[in-house]
């Protein structure tokens, strides 16, 4: 068992990974960040040396996903499923239960989970753990909340926010590996649900401050010494909720895989047989118009628009589907 679960949130270039990488120096002694406009003696001052307490364990979605993340925010219902799949196992993990989640099966689980685990392994009674991510929805943030009540252990939320203009400023000095795109920024922003029970770092004008990183530390530290207590009566029925959700998305998901390889073969027959396709931007929209097609069918699949059984052949519904609405 752990003693506290952070989570570091914020939209993207509002320094959370700067954050990270400062908390990682200050207490593993990573050298790691060329820190002009910090002072590490002084920082030393303020947190009184008390880093040998506990033992800080981090874990970045971004090196979760590295090299898969375009494949995984293709489409929302995927992009889910897999912070799903990662909060069950984190909860498996901290609660020492040994099952494997066999309701979620994705196309890089195996290999997400390998590295979740590799993150995981040093965890013991001392360790906090901090989780970087967006985390812009409040669903995703409760999820965590859960794990730390059905856990016992302690739990805080700091988000590092900013202007956006400053934010799309500082994205365009990232190195072009490391950029995100404006669109995606100003998405994260439009959604992004902050609450006013939780730590806001405001790093507009001054970016990360001695004052931050104080504020950071005691509320890691009051989190650390005020465990979450177990709701028992809303606890079953949360799990029965959370497991028709997880069993859902998952249909949605193997309905999904199904209708992409459907496309595929669809749009060769059609760009072979159609004269009009020679055009490269045809074929372009063509296909968009298809998958535009696609993410509506699973839209009304969701919300029980249309019906299916599991004996129904899910590529002839959509075949049929495209006849009416083309």
């Amino acid at each position: 068992m752990i003693k506290c679960i952070i989570l570091i949130c914020g939209p993207p270039a509002c320094l959370k990974s700067t954050l990270i990488q400062i908390l990682q120096l200050l207490f593993n002694h990573y050298q790691i960040l060329n820190l002009e406009f910090f002072c590490i003696k002084k920082f030393y001052e303020i947190f009184n040396r008390k880093k040998q307490e506990n033992i800080y364990n981090f874990l970045s979605f971004d090196d979760l996903f590295f090299n898969y993340e375009n494949d995984i925010i293709e489409n929302e219902s995927n992009w889910k499923l897999y912070r799903l799949l990662i909060a069950n196992e984190i909860e498996n993990y901290i609660l020492s239960r040994i099952e494997k989640n066999s309701l979620i099966n994705l196309k890089y689980s195996s290999q997400i989970l390998n590295r979740l685990y590799e993150s995981l392994k040093n965890l013991h009674h001392n360790s906090i753990l901090i989780i970087e991510d967006n985390f812009y929805y409040s669903s995703m943030r409760h999820r965590y909340h859960q794990i730390a009540q059905r856990a016992e252990i302690g739990f805080a939320i700091i988000h590092l926010y900013s202007n956006i203009i400053i934010a799309l400023e500082r994205n365009q000095k990232r190195h072009i590996s490391k950029r995100v795109s404006n669109i995606s920024i100003e998405n994260i922003y439009s959604k992004y649900d902050l609450s006013n029970d939780d730590l806001i770092i405001n790093t507009t004008n001054q970016g990360l401050t001695c004052e931050h990183l104080h504020q950071i530390l005691q509320r890691i530290k009051q989190a650390c010494n005020k465990p979450e207590q177990q709701l028992n009566l809303i606890d079953n029925n949360e799990q029965r909720r959370l497991a028709t959700e997880i069993n859902q998305q998952n249909i949605i998901y193997q309905i999904d895989q199904k209708l992409r390889k459907f496309i595929s073969k669809y749009l060769k027959e059609e760009f072979l047989n159609n004269e009009k396709f020679q055009i490269i931007n045809e074929k372009k929209l063509y296909a968009e118009m298809i998958n535009n097609k696609r993410q509506i069918f699973l839209e009304l699949i969701k919300h029980k628009l249309i019906l299916f059984n599991n004996n129904e052949d899910i590529e002839n519904l959509f075949e049929q589907f495209l006849k009416e609405n083309i």
